[in-house]
């Protein structure tokens, strides 16, 4: 791993570029085309944009000025190329757009060049607000303690850049062991939050009483009440069961800290499933669970995506249960391991920012392999019909 990043680092120069060519060719290509051609032109545009970039990057134009200046001209010729040549040439093809898109997205797009000029500002700008803490940890992880007090915000050069950071961490922090507490854990959560959240929602989404609505009310509370504030309390049920230090008891909690927003976001997620697709089901004999396997879960795809993600994010970061509840060395998880390296006199900040680095990759993964289900969990339900 410590390669891979090595290599990683080596050539972010070189990784920048061919992106860089990809988003020109990626998100210009929709100004040259015809809307029935958007798509084809724009993953083509893309991919364009990044061979251009990978081959400027291996021929090293880029490792000099005036080289850098040679591949953005050769870049932005063949584009032009491709733009008035290529893209009036493409097939046509006809395009199917859902009527939740045609309802939320194309009711706020910005028809005019300024419009859009504005509103891609504006997402640029946050864009670099949300990224500016994680290139700060990233590049700091890269430096030395003095290194990092010089210039906390500039790329760490060749003579400076250091991966002891991520050695020590992962060969003498026991991070490893700390990620792997973390992995357990989280995993086996997540993994029982959603069976029992999703069978839960289920029952209640096809339960309509005024028990099942005061059910639903008693889950809802628990999305406004810290599940922190009961602390003493729990501290005694896990000692009474004997799972104090151990990691089996940090995942009832957290599977309890999970359910309220899960039951929020399934239920109304499956009371918008339509009831004739269910019925039709079981006239043909589908039993209950058949029913919830077959064609419950694969609908509700886009809502699993949500809760995974909601979930994982405070599971994964949590300290103050691993804090009170683990002890021993073999069961800590990585956000305790880390609050280990903070000295009341000493800071080790290369090692802090090696381990968040590291750390923060799970979730990230997670994100991008989800987030097109997790669009769609966020966006269904937005408008009706």
């Amino acid at each position: 791993m410590i390669d891979i990043l090595a290599w990683i680092v080596g050539n972010a120069g070189g990784i920048g570029w061919v992106m860089l060519g990809m988003a020109v060719g990626g998100l210009i290509t929709p100004r040259f085309s015809l809307p029935q051609s958007t798509d084809l032109a724009t993953w083509l545009g893309a991919l364009l944009g990044a061979l251009v970039g990978l081959v400027t990057t291996l021929t090293g134009l880029i490792d000099t000025t005036l080289g850098a200046s040679i591949a953005a001209l050769a870049l932005l010729a063949v584009m032009l190329v491709y733009w008035f040549v290529v893209v009036p040439r493409l097939p046509y093809r006809v395009q199917t757009r859902s009527r939740l898109l045609n309802r939320t997205v194309y009711r706020y797009r910005f028809p005019n060049f300024l419009g859009q000029i504005v509103s891609h500002t504006i997402l640029l700008a946050w864009t670099l607000v949300v990224l500016a803490p994680l290139w700060t940890m990233l590049v700091n992880s890269l430096k030395d303690k003095r290194e990092i007090f010089r210039a906390p915000f500039s790329w760490p050069t060749a003579d400076v850049r250091t991966f002891d950071g991520y050695k020590n961490a992962w060969i003498d922090g026991n991070f490893d062991l700390y990620f792997r507490n973390s992995l357990i854990v989280t995993v086996t959560s997540l993994a029982i939050i959603l069976l029992i959240g999703a069978l839960g929602a289920y029952a209640l989404a096809n339960w309509r009483s005024r028990a099942s609505t005061a059910v639903y009310l008693y889950f809802v509370a628990g999305l406004m009440i810290p599940i922190r504030l009961g602390t003493i309390n729990i501290v005694t049920i896990v000692q009474d069961f004997g799972l104090n230090n151990k990691l089996t008891g940090l995942i009832p909690i957290y599977v309890a800290m999970g359910l309220p927003i899960t039951i929020f976001v399934l239920t109304a997620f499956m009371r918008g499933v339509p009831q004739d697709l269910i019925d039709a089901a079981r006239m043909d004999g589908a039993s209950e669970l058949r029913v919830f396997v077959e064609i419950m879960l694969p609908l509700t795809r886009p809502a699993l995506a949500t809760v995974t993600v909601f979930n994982m994010i405070p599971i994964w970061n949590d300290l103050w249960f691993p804090l009170i509840l683990t002890r021993d060395e073999n069961v800590r998880t990585v956000t305790y391991g880390v609050s280990l390296l903070f000295g009341q006199y000493q800071t080790d900040w290369n090692a802090i920012l090696s381990t968040l680095s590291l750390a923060s990759l799970p979730v990230l993964i997670l994100y991008l392999l989800m987030s097109k289900q997790f669009i769609k969990g966020l966006t269904a339900g937005a408008v009706k019909g």
